[in-house]
């Protein structure tokens, strides 16, 4: 899954590039390609070591966003302090890299590795590492994600009407959650643009310090606590362990006939997983199937109107891990909802958003979203439907790869998101 942070701004940004160096074999310019127009570009140099600090920053804003000639691999970092509501006074930032497993071939994607951490004053420690690679002759792929997060967590219970009914009732815990999160899978190529492979999907959590907020009066009606409440087993022998591992493995189908993966201006992508979590390994034993599919059309001159409809669905026992229910706020869906304000056993979402690119390596979004959380398909009602809408700021950082700034409005409130890449 992509990362995502509540964070309002990054504010005076340091900024750290391959690009804003100044090559080894370079005189007094460097050749360089606009990723879009493809103008070329040249570095500036300067012998005056007073200026020098001038013309990096200089060589760096201008160049940042074009592959070099005389590298095969091209990233750079991008950082400062930030401040929201939820996460307090924080450092974040990220680091990108753009490389190709076959320099002779330009007709190969170029394979993108992307980096973030987040350090917040309220407690939030975040690393994390996602990449997707393309072989020699695109006749395979791996992808990748890694993240480890420490964060001050909020639950309000499982399913639409409890969450909702103790939200506005400030019904809710409050802890302390270590996630430890491992993803990845494999694929080669079946035919044109499709791909079949294995898949893992591995997730460490432990849910500690936690505190019950309960309306005054109500406390006689969970003596054993909240949490205790919340996670209760339906045979009602106990609760659910706050601390869990759970470890898939499974198979993935995709079609991708994108111009470029994590930024695209035109084409179709349809991904089928299907995942099984077996006993023994697993506490409590189920299956996950998630299914997504986007497509981007080029509307006018660097236009273009994207689109994204995603199903997960969690099956097979009456008891589904916490840690595995569907939830919002996850894989760039449901911007402006906090991260598992609603969970129940399966998700449908949908998104629409239309992103256009302005001038020099500026562009602004704008998105219209439904998300519907449910238990069982017997238990799907439209007035229950969760609303996301915002609008965005985009600023390129690498060829393709954009920092993102996004507002997103909910049923319940408002929060900014940063992150390296597109939600979708």
């Amino acid at each position: 899954m992509k990362r995502q942070f509540l964070l309002l701004t990054m504010l005076f940004p340091v900024l750290l590039s391959y690009a804003g160096q100044e090559p080894a074999s370079a005189t007094r310019d460097s050749i360089v390609v606009d990723s879009i127009t493809g103008d070329v570009r040249k570095y500036k140099l300067t012998d005056n070591k007073t200026l020098k600090p001038l013309y990096w920053v200089y060589n760096y804003l201008a160049n940042s966003n074009k592959m070099r000639s005389d590298v095969t691999y091209d990233g750079g970092f991008v950082f400062g302090p930030a401040y929201n509501i939820n996460t307090g006074f924080a450092i974040g930032g990220g680091y990108s890299a753009l490389y190709s497993f076959d320099k002779s071939d330009p007709t190969l994607q170029k394979s993108i590795v992307n980096g973030f951490f987040q350090v917040s004053v309220k407690g939030i420690v975040a690393i994390g590492v996602e990449g997707h690679n393309y072989m020699k002759g695109d006749k395979q792929r791996f992808n990748y994600e890694f993240s480890f997060t420490h964060y001050p967590s909020a639950f309000w219970g499982i399913g639409y009407d409890t969450s909702i009914n103790n939200y506005y009732a400030n019904r809710m815990v409050d802890s302390k959650q270590l996630l430890l999160k491992l993803e990845g899978d494999y694929t080669w190529r079946l035919a044109k643009n499709l791909y079949f492979g294995p898949k893992i999907d591995f997730l460490y959590s432990n849910l500690y310090k936690t505190h019950d907020n309960i309306p005054k009066g109500e406390e006689h009606l969970y003596p054993n606590g909240l949490m205790e409440h919340f996670l209760a087993l339906p045979d009602g022998s106990g609760h659910q362990p706050f601390s869990q591992v759970a470890l898939g493995l499974g198979v993935t189908l995709t079609y991708d006939s994108r111009d470029f993966a994590t930024n695209a201006y035109k084409g179709h992508y349809f991904n089928l997983q299907q995942l099984g979590f077996m006993p023994g390994v697993n506490k409590y034993g189920f299956f996950t199937t998630d299914v997504k599919y986007q497509v981007y059309t080029p509307l006018w001159k660097k236009c273009t109107l994207a689109f994204q409809a995603h199903g997960r669905f969690n099956y097979g026992n009456d008891v589904i891990p916490w840690i595995r229910l569907a939830s919002t706020g996850n894989q760039g869906m449901g911007r402006g909802y906090f991260f598992g304000q609603y969970r129940d056993n399966n998700v449908m979402e949908t998104q629409l958003e239309l992103r256009q690119r302005l001038i020099w390596r500026f562009g602004v979004v704008a998105w219209v979203g439904a998300i519907n959380i449910f238990h069982d398909f017997n238990h799907i009602y439209m007035n229950k439907t969760l609303p996301t809408y915002g609008f965005g700021l985009r600023w390129e950082f690498k060829p393709r790869v954009n920092v993102r700034v996004d507002w997103g409005f909910t049923k319940t409130g408002n929060s900014i998101v940063f992150n390296i890449g597109e939600a979708f």
